[in-house]
């Protein structure tokens, strides 16, 4: 959310800072780890893991001064924090992250231009692949009739969609044989899942950790899980990574072209069409709303 932040590791976790010495304003990620400490580069002052200042180079005193300190976690390879005052609790991550029964990698790609709730939203967003994607994601520009089951609550919601084979392209049908369900699952605030399942079980779930680097800027996280078998892990994860890079170009492309004809006319003002199924919850949850709990069946027809 454009605050410039300094993360260092220590003899005991990960300190995450403002990048910025309260003494002189400078940025302590120029400085170095001395001990458990960060030193700022410009006078030398030395800051412990919770930001209190601990020693000033040529005084037998120390002021009670800190520099702002945010609340640490490092789950998964990540490392998380919170610019709130009063941070939620950690969420629950979906279970495949990590599962060792899993294939799994994580797969970091650079920031684009995007704002939070519409990056949300274009990942699991079922319609405009059938457009923006045709040949890659769905088969053709044509909607084939699907149903899908919706359930809403204050954790997020859910979308499972009962597939329909005419929808897949050749290298799905290749690769996963015959999906029974696909799922779209949004856990509030900034995680994203997609999954896809054959009559035996889960064959891939793509979890995506969204960073708002900027008020226009988002990073995603990707993590890919997929079903063990005889194909090796690491050549699944090049044709996996080679398979979603065009789509990457292409969301890219689209929410940065979304953000900026928004800009020009002052700012989004949206209209919710009949399938935005996702669109309310993340502008709800996101600032703070309440949603309730509520089950809805849809059919996305020709």
């Amino acid at each position: 959310m454009g605050r410039a932040l300094m993360v260092y590791r220590h003899s005991t976790g990960v300190a995450v800072f403002d990048d910025r010495c309260p003494h002189r304003n400078v940025r302590l990620s120029q400085g170095c780890v001395k001990g458990d400490a960060i030193v700022c580069p410009y006078h030398g002052w030395e800051f412990r893991p919770d930001g209190q200042c601990t020693r000033v180079p040529g005084s037998a005193s120390c002021p009670a001064v800190a520099a702002r300190s945010h609340p640490v976690t490092v789950k998964n390879g990540l490392v998380w924090t919170s610019l709130a005052e009063n941070p939620s609790p950690f969420p629950a991550l979906p279970s495949e992250i990590g599962n060792a029964a899993f294939d799994n990698y994580w797969w970091p790609v650079k920031g684009s231009t995007a704002n939070l709730a519409d990056a949300i939203e274009n990942l699991l967003d079922p319609m405009h692949s059938y457009f923006l994607h045709p040949g890659l994601v769905r088969a053709s520009r044509t909607p084939n009739s699907m149903q899908v089951d919706l359930t809403l609550g204050p954790w997020g919601c859910e979308a499972r969609y009962t597939e329909n084979r005419a929808t897949m392209t050749w290298l799905q049908r290749v690769s996963e044989g015959d999906r029974v369900h696909s799922y779209g699952r949004y856990f509030a605030p900034t995680i994203v899942q997609i999954a896809f399942e054959d009559k035996r079980g889960l064959t891939i779930a793509i979890t995506v950790i969204l960073a708002p680097e900027d008020h226009h800027r988002t990073r995603p996280y990707a993590h890919f899980a997929t079903r063990k078998g005889f194909m090796p892990a690491w050549l699944k994860r090049a044709l996996i990574t080679a398979f979603n890079l065009p789509i990457l170009f292409q969301d890219r492309a689209a929410l940065a072209d979304q953000a900026r004809n928004a800009a020009r006319f002052g700012g989004p003002d949206y209209a919710i069409g009949p399938v935005d199924f996702f669109g309310p919850t993340i502008w709800r949850l996101l600032n703070g709303k309440p949603q309730a709990e509520e089950r809805k069946t849809f059919q996305i027809t020709p």
